[in-house]
């Protein structure tokens, strides 16, 4: 599928309708994938602001990981993951990671999953995005 900036809310609406309606007792995690500027931090943008989160997400590069209190039904917290600069995925687990994959209430979105493939549950939702052109990707889920 085609998208641009302005199908990117509809996108990130079929996204979340997709997650809320996995019954899981463990947090759900959504995988992105794509080269650098494919849009992964401007979906997960915008799939936070669809959550009621209020503060100016940025891609966690630095930091690899930063929470935000969301407004949801089913989650309490996005827990937002770039692991660009992770080696292995033994360094995302001293980080926490399997505390928040225990903790339901949390909806993980993990940029660069391909760095830690170890700790990717076979439940997680995979979406690919690739350039077609300066405005427009191609996303698959």
């Amino acid at each position: 599928m085609k998208m641009t900036l302005d199908l990117l809310p509809t996108i990130a609406q079929d996204i979340l309708s997709k997650v809320h309606n996995l019954n899981t007792n463990k947090a759900v995690v959504i995988t992105l994938e794509g080269d650098l500027g494919a849009g992964k931090t401007t979906l997960t943008q915008e799939l936070s602001k669809q959550l009621g989160v209020k503060e100016n997400l940025i891609s966690p590069t630095f930091v690899i990981m930063k929470r935000y209190e969301v407004k949801d039904e089913k989650f309490n917290n996005l827990v937002h993951i770039d692991a660009y600069r992770l080696t292995e995925s033994a360094q995302l687990m001293k980080l926490g990671f399997q505390e928040l994959l225990d903790d339901k209430t949390n909806l993980i979105i993990v940029e660069w999953p391909e760095n830690v493939p170890d700790c990717i549950p076979e439940s997680a939702i995979s979406i690919k995005l690739s350039h077609i052109d300066d405005a427009t990707r191609t996303i698959e889920f």
